[in-house]
């Protein structure tokens, strides 16, 4: 499940006020009544869940569900569907779009329903169903989820004899020792060829190193950023990665604008990049790099300050109903359907997400003889509800805040000042 930037609040204030009275238009055809699920699911994910919502049909005679899949213009197909009063049944709900959509009082909230349609939050991650929730109100039934991990390369440590990380706690220090020696110069011609780990440019990436120096980017309301992204602990955090780059050299020296470093997945599959920070949406990728022998993976904590608690973040996406639906009764039903334990088992076999549902991610974990699922469920209890899930506009914030990283790497501004700098800027926006 990679994270999606679609910018879906900027679209709901350029499309104006939207109504949100019943939708008129008519999907049945025929004898049937047909729902509509909009998300962006790609090749063999579209046919897992055209299936998943064949399995629903099949239970609901005289009902079919067409899955569409958007894999570009997402958010602006979304927003013209709502605003034109035809919108999906269902529609994947991306963490950046959750404040617009419930701020703006678009979405359902599913809270009343979910006894109903024996949707069992109980048995769902906290730290995933709390992504989604406004106090006792659930706008999306949990699709699947990540935390942020560090991948590494078994082989690649065998080699080099150095020693792999803990599977628990990982302080900064450990983890410079290990990266200083990982990065070397295996052909001798005076130029690194072996790299530690890709350099995490994008907020969305960095956000959790901060949280585990002890720093934070906004206040606890969201509100502001002065303070906070200029604050001590986060400019330590922001000045301890960037002097893998400029300091120890650990990490490849490539430019940083647009979408960061390029070719950082592709060093960790052919065995010149040791580790690499991402989430669960690599792993189709690495099985079968895995299956190959090309690589033995492993999982580590994100490494974490001394005297600072561990800390990731949670990226997640659910199946929510638009407040303007028709045959809504059905669509809430679908959505819960979608997040349930037969459509969670289904979409295990293709790995780009784990289940939200804990046993049977547990399940899946045991049955997994590598311990990576195991790693990856060892951090979810250190996992936060990332800003973007609370923040409208977040998108916004974080193209401002990969500033910080460009004016320390590409001008050599100290970390402090660029992080004041960027902080009023951010400011600014925000109280726009």
């Amino acid at each position: 499940m990679k994270r999606q930037h679609r910018r879906v609040g900027g679209l709901l204030v350029a499309a104006g006020v939207i109504s949100v009275s019943a939708c008129t238009s008519n999907d049945d055809r025929g004898d049937y009544v047909t729902l509509r699920v909009m998300n962006w699911a790609t090749n063999l994910e579209l046919t897992t869940e055209q299936a998943i919502a064949d399995k629903f049909a099949a239970e609901h005679p005289g009902v079919r569900v067409i899955v569409e899949s958007i894999v570009s213009n997402y958010g602006e197909k979304l927003i013209s569907a709502i605003a034109s009063g035809t919108p999906p049944h269902v529609f994947l709900l991306d963490v950046p779009d959750i404040p617009a959509f419930v701020e703006r009082n678009l979405v359902l909230d599913l809270s009343p329903y979910i006894g109903r349609v024996g949707f069992e939050a109980a048995e769902v991650f906290p730290e995933v169903l709390d992504v989604f929730q406004r106090g006792d109100r659930l706008f999306a039934f949990p699709k699947g989820f990540t935390p942020m991990v560090v991948y590494y390369n078994k082989n690649i440590f065998s080699r080099l004899g150095v020693p792999e990380p803990p599977d628990s706690s990982w302080t900064w220090s450990e983890f410079l020792a290990t990266a200083r020696a990982l990065a070397q110069d295996e052909d001798g011609d005076g130029r690194k060829d072996v790299f530690a780990m890709n350099f995490p440019r994008l907020l969305w990436e960095w956000m959790p190193w901060v949280w585990s120096g002890g720093g934070d980017i906004m206040d606890p309301s969201g509100t502001q950023t002065s303070g906070y992204l200029d604050g001590e602990a986060t400019v330590r955090a922001l000045e301890f990665l960037t002097s893998l780059v400029t300091e120890f050299e650990v990490i490849p020296p490539v430019g940083y604008r647009d979408e960061g470093d390029p070719l950082r997945v592709g060093r960790f599959f052919v065995g010149r990049q040791a580790m690499l920070a991402s989430g669960h949406w690599n792993m189709p990728r690495l099985k079968e790099y895995q299956a190959q022998g090309v690589l033995d993976i492993g999982i580590a904590p994100i490494p974490h300050r001394e005297g600072a608690a561990p800390r990731t973040v949670i990226y997640s996406a659910g199946w929510a109903v638009p407040l303007n639906v028709r045959n809504k009764r059905l669509a809430v039903e679908l959505a819960a359907f979608l997040a349930g334990e037969e459509a969670q088992l289904m979409r295990a076999e293709s790995g780009l997400e784990i289940p939200v549902i804990r046993r049977v991610a547990e399940a899946l974990a045991l049955a997994d003889t590598t311990g990576v699922e195991a790693g990856f469920l060892a951090q979810v209890k250190n996992a936060r509800t990332p800003w973007g899930a609370r923040v409208m506009d977040f998108h916004e914030v974080e193209r401002l805040a990969v500033d910080v990283m460009d004016m320390r790497l590409l001008q050599g501004t100290p970390i402090a000042e660029a992080a004041a700098i960027t902080a009023r800027r951010i400011d600014e926006v925000i109280i726009r």
